[in-house]
């Protein structure tokens, strides 16, 4: 079964555009299995796992793009890179009727004159530019686009304070805008809550949970992890408030970040004090717990976790409903631990360490906060502490939780809320070590993420749990969907999907994270420790 690498010398297509035709390119016929990336480290070290990296490959530039191609004999090879190319020059085109491409943004507005707000995903170094422009016709920009110079956000950002606008981003993941979804979003009910967040994958999690619990969402305002840093002073954190507290539709304000720069909380709370009146839920996912000044104590509650920050807003919206909500998305400590017992009973006693593959960066820093609480410190690519950050991100030791979409995953490839390739890869690593007693997931619903998210890992749990099983051994696999059934991958489809191959659920990421520590440590975790997580972050 040859193997071959084309390149093709600085030619690009973005991420996308080159997942969907590595999945056309691997249904031509001979084609045992196909990859078309561009030459990144990261892409050159998923092709080697994959055994489709040839010395050709291994020479191209991160300018290049690479054809890697597996096919039944030499035969198929000319057909196959003819198909490919082909797909290649076609992927510029439109491929919807009703889709419309502009090659500018003055024409763009031309043909749409009442736009009022712009997505602008270009790279960093561009976006300054391009939302520039969009700007100064008095359009809002949601800017997906990452590793845009902090001094072009800090600009942007000023230029659009100063006339009534918002900027979105940098990196904003996430908006949920007059109940329509931007970028990565769930479908999600009108509501009466506002969010605020500096954390993709949290405002997607409290949105759904809002969702399940009998709330909805009036605003989803992604501003972009770095606006909450003191380089950018919270310029967007301060002006979406200042929107939701004038929103008519907005009865509650939900902040959701990790803690801002001290001088920056320190804006953002003098600003509620002074300019707002309604009640907020505050949600900064750090290391300790944060306690809002006096004078605003009584209409501001404090969360450690998105569990949590939910289920305090139902207590301030509908506080008659919270026994009802906190039901719907929570299991009674004693109930938990049974589970526990249950799963654990026949895991051999050298399997006692986690392995948590997160496509949610936010989700994946709750994790680690809650395990701080339970366990100690874990090691990861994104540590609480520098002391526990892995040697290699490609290799996991001892308890370890991976968030999937940092850099040195993402390089030139699409995210791993839209590609599984990377995580399927790492599964199979992960079963492979007699140490692991539990591996658990998130599985991101809504527009933008894969259109099915829980059966493109299918075929990767089998393979894993097989490899256990092997050699004589149980894996315990857990899964979190953040989603809604009104998702276009719809949530009970998906987790149906993951019950069929043993894959334990649970209805919020912060739940599932306190069970496979439970189960890892065969239920041997302090009492008090966990009363207090029950507590904090999960309000019981």
């Amino acid at each position: 079964m040859p193997v071959s690498n084309v390149v093709r010398r600085n030619f690009f297509r973005d991420s996308l555009q080159l997942m969907r035709i590595s999945e056309e390119a691997k249904r031509i016929p001979g084609v045992l299995d196909a990859a078309v990336v561009m030459g990144t480290g990261t892409n050159k070290e998923v092709l080697r796992r994959l055994g489709l990296l040839t010395r050709e490959g291994e020479e191209a530039s991160e300018n290049d793009m690479i054809l890697a191609l597996k096919v039944e004999d030499e035969s198929r090879l000319g057909d196959a890179i003819s198909a490919i190319e082909e797909m290649l020059l076609k992927a510029g085109e439109a491929t919807e009727e009703h889709e419309q491409r502009y090659f500018s943004v003055e024409s763009a507005l031309e043909a749409m004159p009442d736009a009022n707000l712009a997505v602008v995903s270009v790279p960093g170094e561009y976006a300054r530019d391009v939302a520039m422009r969009f700007l100064e016709r008095g359009v809002h920009v949601h800017l997906f686009s990452d590793h845009v110079p902090v001094e072009h956000e800090v600009e942007l950002k000023r230029y659009a304070a100063e006339r009534g606008l918002l900027v979105l981003g940098p990196g904003a993941g996430t908006s949920i805008i007059n109940g329509k979804a931007i970028a990565f979003a769930n479908v999600v009910k009108r509501g009466e809550v506002g969010i605020v967040a500096a954390a993709g994958t949290g405002l997607q999690e409290v949105s759904v949970l809002l969702d399940r619990v009998g709330l909805g969402v009036s605003q989803g305002l992604g501003i972009g992890g770095n606006d909450v840093k003191s380089a950018v002073g919270g310029i967007m954190a301060v002006e979406c408030i200042r929107a939701l507290e004038a929103d008519a539709e907005t009865r509650l304000i939900m902040l959701v970040s990790k803690p801002p720069d001290k001088e920056v909380m320190k804006r953002i709370a003098r600003f509620i004090a002074e300019e707002t009146r309604k009640p907020f839920v505050v949600c900064f996912l750090g290391e300790s717990e944060y306690k809002p000044p006096k004078r605003i104590a009584r209409r501001v509650s404090a969360a450690r976790s998105l569990h949590a920050a939910t289920l305090d807003a139902v207590k301030k919206l509908k506080p008659k409903s919270f026994n009802t909500a906190r039901k719907k998305i929570t299991i009674s400590q004693t109930e938990l631990s049974r589970l526990a017992a249950r799963l654990a009973k026949n895991l051999k006693p050298g399997q006692r360490h986690i392995r948590a593959l997160y496509t949610g960066g936010t989700l994946m820093h709750e994790a680690l906060l809650i395990y701080r609480e339970l366990i100690g410190d874990v090691y990861s690519n994104a540590p609480l502490n520098e002391k526990m950050r892995l040697p290699d991100p490609y290799k996991s030791v001892g308890d370890a939780v991976i968030d999937l979409g940092e850099e040195e995953f993402t390089a030139g490839r699409a995210h791993p809320m839209i590609d599984p390739t990377i995580r399927r890869l790492r599964l199979a690593e992960e079963a492979r070590d007699p140490s692991v007693a539990v591996v658990l997931m998130d599985f991101m619903l809504g527009y933008g993420a894969h259109r099915d998210p829980a059966g493109a890992m299918l075929e990767a749990i089998r393979e894993a749990r097989g490899i256990a099983s092997e050699d004589g051994r149980e894996l315990v696999v857990m899964g979190h969907v953040c989603g809604t059934e009104a998702d276009p991958q719809g949530l009970r489809e998906q987790e149906e999907k993951l019950r069929s191959v043993g894959v334990e659920i649970f209805p919020t990421n912060a739940l599932m994270v306190v069970a496979s520590a439970l189960v890892a440590r065969r239920g041997k975790i302090n009492k008090t420790k966990l009363r207090k997580v029950y507590r904090s972050f999960l309000r019981m």
